[in-house]
């Protein structure tokens, strides 16, 4: 009777061992395809968040509002360059920083734009590459804002794509990890320039993903005006911007 038992035993352990293993074999196939989901999630995030033809994204609550913001207005933009930084694209000196509802970062500076900036969106870049990049950095991102409203965006876009605007803030939409990091200057000249905004993204485990996205500014109004849709250019990152934006600001904010 004693071997009928022990049998018995050592079948029930075996038993309650091999369903443990087969939920941790479970757990471990749901978590390796919920890491890839998490890192695809992050870009797609990331890019949806700098979505440029539509305000469609939202975040985190806010403690200022822009509801009543109406533009750039009748405000005169006349930021000025020195003759032999007409076609400089150098970091700005004081650049800083700032975040979207998304949680998208991007830089601003006082010398090269936005230098107005009446509510969330700003307006009044220099004329020259490095104003350039500043506003595609801010136009690949600000669209996600949820406390810009649509007479703010319609001013940061070309007269071409304002035209088309669809104002459909997402406020449910999740928070990001992202900022930009870099630009490079593909083309330019005093009318249109296309800028590589360099976005890096973290996943849940502190991982950065890079990516670039092509960014189309014209010179309208005395200032550069988005004139492009970002959110279906994003590729892959696959060497470092030729300037970088060190992640704790300009050389007179260190």
């Amino acid at each position: 009777m004693s071997r009928v038992l022990e049998g018995q035993k050592r079948n029930f352990l075996f038993i309650v061992m091999l369903g443990v293993i087969l939920i941790l074999a479970i757990l471990l196939v749901w978590n390796l395809m919920g890491n890839k989901g998490e890192t695809k999630n992050s870009v797609e995030g990331a890019v949806a968040a700098s979505s440029s033809s539509a305000p469609s994204d939202g975040g985190q609550p806010s403690s200022t509002s822009s509801s009543s913001a109406t533009g750039r207005g009748d405000h005169k933009c006349d930021v000025p360059v020195a003759p032999d930084k007409a076609f400089s694209a150098e970091l700005p000196s004081d650049y800083r920083f700032e975040t979207t509802t998304r949680g998208v970062i991007y830089p601003i500076s006082a010398q090269y734009g936005p230098t107005y900036k009446p509510g969330v969106v700003g307006y009044c870049f220099a004329h020259n590459p490095t104003g350039a990049a500043l506003a595609a950095s801010q136009g690949s991102t600000i669209a996600g804002d949820t406390r810009a409203t649509e007479a703010e965006l319609r001013g940061l876009y070309s007269s071409r794509i304002a035209a088309d605007l669809q104002y459909a803030p997402d406020y449910n939409a999740e928070r990001v990890h992202a900022r930009i990091a870099g630009y490079d200057i593909e083309n330019y000249s005093p009318e249109k320039a296309t800028i590589g905004i360099v976005v890096l993204t973290k996943d849940s485990e502190g991982k950065n993903t890079g990516f670039k996205i092509l960014m189309t500014v014209v010179w309208e109004d005395n200032d550069w005006k988005v004139d492009n849709n970002n959110a279906e250019n994003a590729t892959p990152l696959t060497k470092e911007p030729t300037y970088i934006f060190k992640a704790q600001g300009g050389s007179q904010n260190s």
